[in-house]
């Protein structure tokens, strides 16, 4: 509402309202560095400049015997009239500066003391929301709606590095006392700590649950504090750890590459709507287990049909009949059954993601696995599963491959009598339970089904799980 309120802080009390800008909203506040007054931009296109007072208030006609009591309040001085709202204001530390964000994405400096127009910085392509000088009044850091922050020289007004900080906008950017690093925040929850003179991140703090949308450091940069939108304020104070900036780097790539992973699952049409997992690190280890036993099972068989074509050969010369593996050996199986068991340990909600890391070579080991399972009639269930996805994500390149004409035939005659073995079992037991309900309902006086008592054990759960508010 344009109102500028003075509180006094051990009293915890407001001292006086001031009408500061009575046109519109007061955006920004900023007190000078020699700490005799301060300056508000607001809405109204009006940067104005406050001086502290001390003033007496005069006793009233019932206490004429009180000494009057000296207090606070502010006295407007000078106001500085801009072209657009002002969004953003700040003093350079030394008191000879004076930087005004406006609300045409510029920002204008200006000599604090006559107010004469020293720089115009334009470059943002959204109004900048936060800015702040370093301590040598050498740097000038700005953050914008833009979701960028920039740096710039307060000497000639040049533009040292424009960086994209955040995701969404940045709210609040602020130096660090006597260095050059500063800190930034945004909408996007982070809270960032950065290099101001070789350009780089430093650390990333990520703790909040909301937007947000104010920032304070500590004069020495021992802790810093941050407001969110989720009615919390963090602090995070400084530790004599040492920071290495590798070792950041390696953990924001592993965290972005987690990221890539779990919005990079493809559903490319309907049929994937009812996946039930996203492509992780965990799916990633589980395809690479899948592909460690397609080539343990693909040596072994080549190793056999090796032994069998010299003994075919050359029966006189052939050798004695090789080792097989030990992990075959230790797991009593065979190549084909090491496979199931591999893709059956994969749980089902990552199944499908598993298999999308496989390349197209190994995919056609694999279908070479699933004729021998639906040959066999082994977990019918699973092999369709398996045989469906493939089929579904690498249709153009197995159609164009002419060699697996025969091999999805012979999938076809065989998963054909293993799914009728499965109806066929199916609709017998369907029709087991059928005749165990109606044997049921003959002798029992209850149904088989009580719809009644099944309702009531869910409306006690739902009274226990019921939160209850609790009034102080």
């Amino acid at each position: 509402e344009g109102t500028l309120e003075l509180f006094d802080i051990p009293g915890a009390a407001l001292v006086e309202t001031f009408d500061a800008h009575a046109g519109g909203a007061c955006w920004a506040v900023d007190v000078s560095p020699d700490k005799k007054g301060l300056v508000t931009g607001g809405a109204d296109k009006c940067v104005k400049f406050w001086t502290f007072e001390l003033v007496r208030d005069a006793p009233g006609a019932s206490d004429a015997a009180v000494v009057s009591r000296r207090r606070m309040t502010l006295e407007h001085t000078k106001t500085l009239q801009m072209s657009d709202d002002a969004l953003a204001v700040r003093f350079s530390p030394d008191g000879r500066l004076l930087a005004v964000a406006l609300l045409d994405t510029t920002v204008k400096v200006f000599y604090a003391d006559t107010l004469k127009f020293f720089l115009s910085l334009y470059g943002h392509k959204l109004p900048v929301v936060s800015l702040d000088i370093s301590s040598d009044s050498t740097l000038l850091v700005t953050g914008s709606a833009d979701k960028s922050v920039k740096l710039w020289g307060l000497d000639f007004g040049d533009c040292h590095r424009s960086i994209l900080a955040h995701q969404e906008p940045v709210t609040a950017v602020r130096f660090v006392w006597g260095t050059h690093y500063f800190f930034s925040a945004g909408k996007d929850r982070l809270v960032q700590q950065w290099d101001g003179d070789k350009f780089h991140r430093i650390q990333k703090l990520s703790a909040t649950h909301g937007d947000v949308w104010a920032l304070a450091v500590a004069r020495h940069g021992n802790f810093v504090a941050a407001a969110s939108q989720d009615r919390s304020i963090r602090v995070w104070d400084k530790t004599d750890e040492p920071l290495f900036l590798e070792e950041e780097r390696e953990r924001e790539l592993e965290e972005m590459y987690d990221r890539g992973l779990e919005e990079g699952a493809d559903h490319a049409d309907g049929a994937d709507a009812d996946r039930a997992g996203k492509a992780t690190l965990d799916t990633l280890k589980a395809g690479e287990r899948i592909m460690e036993a397609l080539d343990l099972a693909d040596a072994e068989r080549r190793k056999w049909a090796d032994y069998a074509e010299r003994q075919r050969t050359t029966p006189h010369l052939c050798p004695p009949a090789p080792e097989p593996n030990p992990i075959l050996q230790f797991e009593k199986s065979t190549p084909e059954a090491h496979v199931l068991r591999a893709v059956e340990r994969v749980r089902a909600a990552e199944l499908d993601d598993a298999l999308l890391v496989l390349s197209f070579s190994r995919v056609l080991s694999l279908l070479e696995y699933v004729d021998e399972w639906a040959r066999r009639e082994w977990n019918t269930p699973l092999t369709c599963r398996v045989l469906f996805f493939l089929l579904r994500t690498h249709q153009s390149q197995i159609a164009a491959t002419r060699a697996m004409r025969g091999r999805l035939d012979s999938i076809r005659r065989s998963l054909r009598a293993g799914v009728r073995a499965q109806r066929d079992q199916v609709g017998y037991n369907l029709a087991a339970l059928a005749a165990l309900k109606a044997e049921w309902e003959a002798t029992a006086t209850a149904d088989f089904f009580d719809d009644a008592a099944i309702q009531g054990i869910l409306d006690s759960q739902l009274k226990k799980r019921k939160f209850v508010g609790i009034k102080a």
